[in-house]
């Protein structure tokens, strides 16, 4: 409780705490928070119709508190918080006519329930890109991966090597952001 009257040593006190707490919220907000940009510089292909493949990365571009697992299809965050995971996979094929692919989250190894999405690739060498993202919670030391399925085993996600001017097409491109504190 504060005095009556005025009192230097509650009012040292008194600031010495405010000080302490706007150091916490200022180094809080201040403090780098976890994130990760990785790719892949091969092919992935698809040796078995109907298989459920994993989107592999096998650089990084810079992470923090983000990182690739011995298995690189598995990324790991070291910090409990909600992610946004976004990806870009440039899908080609190698026959004619119309072909699906499913891609959908994966967290420790458990299908996210909603989470697919079905793509439809028309025609020999005609790539597309499919691109989207995921908002998720995670807890620390949880890994997710992205997947990927198909019927046509000449579907694959496609680097390219660059030519002239324009850079090489990596196979995957991913990203994880941390969005937010988990709220509990």
């Amino acid at each position: 409780m504060a005095p009556v009257s005025y009192e230097q040593r509650f009012m040292d006190q008194y600031s010495n705490v405010m000080r302490l707490y706007f150091n916490q919220v200022s180094n809080g907000n201040n403090a780098p928070r976890p994130y990760g940009s990785f790719y892949s510089t091969v092919d992935q292909t698809n040796p078995v119709a109907n298989a459920v493949n994993k989107m592999t990365v096998n650089r990084t571009t810079d992470a923090f508190n983000v990182s690739v697992g011995a298995i690189n299809s598995r990324i790991y965050v070291a910090e409990e918080a909600i992610y946004n995971i976004q990806f870009s996979a440039q899908v080609d094929k190698t026959v004619a006519g119309v072909d699906v692919m499913y891609i959908w989250l994966m967290i420790n190894g458990v299908n996210v329930p909603h989470s697919a999405t079905k793509i439809n690739i028309q025609g020999n060498a005609e790539a597309e890109v499919a691109a989207w993202n995921f908002v998720v919670p995670l807890a620390e030391n949880d890994y997710f991966e992205l997947a990927w399925s198909s019927p046509e085993t000449r579907m694959f996600l496609s680097e390219e090597p660059a030519t002239g001017s324009i850079p090489e097409i990596p196979s995957v491109i991913l990203t994880v952001t941390w969005v937010s504190n988990v709220s509990v």
